[in-house]
């Protein structure tokens, strides 16, 4: 992770105006996708590249769900 990410992760300031450092459909206390249909559970790989950063709006499951909303 960059020093940006790791900044607006513990600034509650930057979470508070709007700035989201990772997804929101991640569950961190039960490690599970909330997007996903089954609420399934995620590895380690696919939470550190899509979950904990800032490159959640490329995560397959997330997309998925934004193309079942349509």
């Amino acid at each position: 992770m960059n020093t940006a990410t790791l900044k607006l992760q513990k600034d509650p300031d930057c979470r508070q105006a709007g700035f989201e450092a990772s997804c929101q459909y991640y569950n961190v206390e039960i490690e599970i996708c909330m997007a996903a249909l089954s609420t399934m559970s995620l590895g380690p790989i696919t939470r550190l590249t899509y979950c904990d950063n800032e490159n959640y709006d490329y995560c397959p499951v997330l997309l998925a769900k934004i193309l079942r909303r349509r």
